[in-house]
């Protein structure tokens, strides 16, 4: 019993030490040495002057509504129409509308996409640019990272 309290006790204080790395890889702050310095000379009851565990679970109660309404509230995903197509060449071809006899619809989950950035309809090929687009690799990489960072703006003014 002894062993395995001690073994806890040390797998507990290498966690401990190699969180507060890792933490101060990302920030370049020692968490435990500034917890160390702010808690120095204070006794456990400087820390919880005004806890009661009516309190924490009213909160506890409060956060569980808003996690509630707020998955509740979520508006469906609309539903995308888009068809799939070979080409005589050989080529595979999508678009919102069937351009070819042999065109099939497929299901596409919009879950967690990105907007569209224009509204034109589109009609790609898989294996080849469109014919007006001079957009380096470079630039498309910075307007998808522009596009990515536009949503995930707009989803945490949601929250």
């Amino acid at each position: 019993m002894k062993s395995l309290i001690m073994k806890s006790l040390m797998v507990l204080v290498f966690v401990a030490g190699i969180g507060n790395y890792l933490v101060y890889l990302k920030t370049g702050q020692m968490p435990l040495l500034a917890m160390r310095d702010q808690f120095a000379g204070k006794s456990s009851g400087d820390f919880l002057p005004g806890f009661s565990a009516d309190q924490l679970a009213s909160d506890a109660r409060e956060a569980a509504h808003k996690v509630a309404s707020q998955l509740s509230n979520e508006e469906p995903a609309p539903e995308v129409k888009v068809y799939k197509w070979t080409d005589a060449e050989g080529r595979v071809h999508f678009s919102d509308k069937p351009q070819a006899q042999n065109a099939q619809q497929i299901t596409v989950d919009t879950r967690n996409t990105l907007s569209p950035t224009s509204t034109q309809p589109a009609t790609h090929s898989a294996n080849e640019t469109a014919a007006g687009d001079t957009a380096s690799p470079l630039e498309k990489a910075r307007a998808a990272a522009d596009a990515m960072n536009r949503r995930a703006a707009q989803q945490e003014q949601g929250y």
